[in-house]
């Protein structure tokens, strides 16, 4: 019973200081009259993190002894000795630095030292004395001691490996906010400061820094924080050569870890004293890498010593990807708006410059914003490049059947769209499309004469295509991605417009990879919508036939009971109590899930009738009476007259009970107060108050959202659909649902109905 009952205690919760807590509770005083849990933490140093004593004013003793007699890692025996071999080892009863007056108050006569162990590894050590004189540890003692620390290490090894997937999640997420941050990033240092400040401060690094690595080797600051003006002043225009680190990361072109200042002290290339000034802790350099070369570097420092998990090191130097890549855009935007200048101020054609860029970034936002109508996309941007870059402009995706097809179309001169679509519902792609669709390459004319537009037209179709366009100059850029080619664009100029020039294919080039990827995107949309659509469609076939034998099962229950003799019944009846209530409650997970694929399908329907809000309140309370029993909640209703009106009875129960329950469960042993008035002679107000628990600001945005929780679901049962359905129910009554709350003052829903559906 002891082993089930820790087994219980420490699977209930997934945070491993607790669970630890709740270790050294159960063994006191079962197993020991005092406990100690120390935890090796990732610099090898080793940390008190739960304590127990059978009497409980003692337990701040047991961290006081760990703090005036700390672990002598070269002694045998005790903590140490267990932490090394990985075995349970006998403490001795007089340990050397130990305060007798301590170890007096506390009452120790034996104790042992059981190692905690999870795959291969020793995470730390549970320590367990006795008191009294004789007391000692039999065999059984040991046995139950010895399963108890496994059963801990596992359950603190589960709760270390939720830790770690859901800080893999919040990476990717930070990841995912950074990289679509840098996407709008137009300049190396708007850049910069996107890694800088939503990525590097979110590690808790007290510096960071981001520079750019010029071609002669000197350094240019372009964001950082937690630095000292002066000495950001030194480091602008240093050689990398002064600093041994910084050549060290350049050649190897990887990440350099510096766990603590004497890791870096030989690589520095700093004084001292310098380095001192901005702490003793870790220190990363992470590269800038691109096919050109290394771009520049990525550098953190921390406050204290530090080891750097897998995740960590694999978010970093994914952020350093990311932030290259972006230079490396943002270089080319760079590099697009320089040669705009000195074209504008030698010869007069900034204005080409100004249309290529201004075409490149409203596509680019047409591409970004509308991933769930790529048909529009793709025309949009065929209007932008006809009435900006071109005269013209021919967006052709690859078919089913292999063969190109146009998707899109536009010409400067509206009037000419319908020969162009005339045309081009003949035969299909020109030579020069289907020559860069073939090859992959671009496909570029800067001077289409007679002789080209003849040999080009080899059909009717095509004469006709090309007699519409009138093209002075040609351009054909494939549209690739991972090694396909899924389409080409292809755009034309016609007098008196400038004709394409070498700066339009990279433009295009450019433009052809964002398609590229806007098109992949929107395929994986459409497959994650059709995913959700088959998703609420199975949940709402799954929930109808989980109700059938659902449904059998509460027959059969009731006909259990039935046919239930004196002398069973004794005995039975608790059970099946259990049982009745639990299928009830799988029951209602049922209908939620039910009501959500409902809701999701756009199937909720409402079937208003003449009903007495407040008769509705008493009946659902008096349903719920165990319900509040068992929670301790005294239930008080407040409705001095009828309130008619119009609506789903079923779907108000079900509201008025999701409320109900919800103020039973987070409001256990204190009062709940429902109430109902009448606001006019067209709206009802109903509100249901707890004393319980009550929600944090943060959490109340999205406390009416699908599978929203905001508590653990470890603590309390649920799947987070209550009040999601809830609100649904109210809206399509026409009403609003609202919840005033603060944490430890409990909370108070509030219904507002119009008596009529609206």
């Amino acid at each position: 019973m002891f082993l089930s009952r820790a087994g219980e205690l420490m699977g209930a919760s997934l945070e491993w200081r607790t669970v630890l807590q709740r270790l050294a509770e159960l063994a006191v005083p079962v197993l020991a009259d005092w406990c100690a849990v120390d935890i090796l933490s990732d610099v090898g140093s080793l940390e008190r993190v739960a304590a127990a004593h059978r009497e409980p004013e003692k337990v701040p003793l047991v961290h006081e002894l760990f703090r005036v007699a700390p672990v002598d890692w070269s002694a045998s025996g005790g903590i140490a000795e267990a932490l090394r071999t990985g075995r349970p080892v006998p403490l001795p009863r007089e340990r050397e630095g130990a305060p007798s007056e301590v170890i007096q108050r506390l009452g120790f006569q034996s104790g042992f030292v059981f190692p905690l162990l999870a795959r291969g590894r020793v995470l730390g050590a549970l320590s367990l004395m006795r008191g009294d004189a004789g007391a000692g540890f039999g065999d059984t003692d040991l046995e139950v001691a010895l399963e108890l620390a496994r059963r801990a290490s596992l359950s603190m090894d589960n709760a270390l490996l939720y830790e770690e997937a859901r800080t893999a999640q919040a990476y990717s997420e930070r990841l995912q906010n950074v990289t679509a941050a840098l996407c709008r990033a137009a300049t190396a240092e708007e850049v910069a400061r996107v890694v800088v400040h939503d990525g590097l401060q979110a590690m808790g690094a007290a510096r960071g820094s981001v520079a750019e690595l010029s071609s002669d080797g000197c350094l240019h600051l372009l964001s950082c924080f937690g630095y000292l003006s002066e000495w950001m002043n030194a480091f602008e225009g240093r050689n990398i050569q002064g600093v041994p680190a910084l050549v060290r990361t350049a050649e190897r072109r990887e990440a350099q870890w510096f766990q603590r200042l004497e890791d870096v002290l030989p690589v520095a290339g700093i004084a001292v004293d310098d380095l001192l000034l901005m702490g003793e802790g870790a220190r990363a350099v992470l590269p800038l890498v691109t096919d050109q070369g290394v771009l520049g570097f990525v550098g953190l420092a921390w406050s204290a010593p530090r080891v750097f998990s897998p995740q960590e090191r694999a978010f970093l130097e994914a952020l350093a990807q990311q932030c290259s890549q972006a230079l490396e855009r943002a270089a080319l935007y760079g590099t697009l708006r320089e040669r705009g200048e000195r074209l504008h101020h030698a010869l007069q054609m900034g204005k080409e410059a100004e249309e290529r860029l201004f075409f490149l970034l409203e596509a680019s936002r047409a591409l970004a914003e509308h991933l769930d109508d790529v048909e529009w996309t793709l025309e949009h941007v065929a209007r932008v490049a006809a009435s900006s870059v071109a005269s013209s402009c021919l967006v052709e995706l690859v078919g089913p059947d292999g063969s190109l097809r146009c998707v899109a179309s536009a010409h400067q001169e509206p009037s000419r769209d319908a020969s162009v679509l005339q045309a081009l519902g003949g035969e299909g792609a020109l030579s020069l499309s289907r020559e860069c669709f073939v090859t992959g390459e671009p496909r570029f004319v800067p001077d289409v004469d007679a002789a080209l537009c003849e040999r080009m037209a080899a059909s009717d179709g095509h004469r006709s295509l090309l007699e519409a366009l009138r093209p002075a100059s040609l351009l054909a850029v494939p549209v690739r991605t991972r090694g396909r080619t899924l389409g080409v664009i292809t755009l034309g100029t016609s007098l008196p417009q400038r004709p394409l020039a070498m700066s339009d294919v990279a433009m295009m080039e450019e433009l052809a990879r964002r398609v590229a990827v806007a098109l992949e995107n929107a395929s994986l949309y459409r497959d994650a919508q059709a995913a959700v659509r088959l998703r609420d469609e199975f949940l709402s076939v799954a929930s109808h036939e989980l109700k059938t034998p659902l449904t059998s099962l509460k027959l059969q229950h009731g006909l259990i009971d039935r046919a239930l003799g004196p002398e069973s019944r004794a005995r039975v009846v608790p059970r099946l109590s259990t049982a009745m209530r639990q299928v009830q409650r799988l029951a209602s997970l049922v209908d939620h899930l039910l009501d959500v694929s409902r809701v999701s399908l756009g199937r909720l329907t409402m079937e208003p009738t003449e009903v007495d809000l407040g008769q509705a309140v008493r009946d659902a309370v008096e349903r719920m009476e165990e319900v509040f029993t068992v929670a301790g909640c005294v239930v008080r209703v407040d409705i001095p007259e009828p309130l008619l009106g119009r609506w789903d009875a079923l779907r108000l129960d079900q509201v008025l009970v999701n409320l109900l329950t919800n103020a039973a469960k987070y409001g256990a042993g204190r009062p709940v107060q429902v109430s109902a008035t009448e606001i006019d002679r067209e709206l009802v107000r109903l509100s249901v108050r707890d004393e319980g628990i009550g929600i944090a600001a943060t959490d109340l945005p999205r406390l009416f959202g699908r599978f929203e929780r905001a508590v653990s679901e470890r603590h309390y049962g649920g799947l987070g659909l209550g009040l999601y359905i809830s609100r649904q129910i109210v809206e399509a009554m026409g009403g609003r649902i609202d919840v005033q709350s603060r944490e430890g003052e409990g909370s108070v829903f509030t219904v507002h109905l119009p008596r009529a559906p609206t």
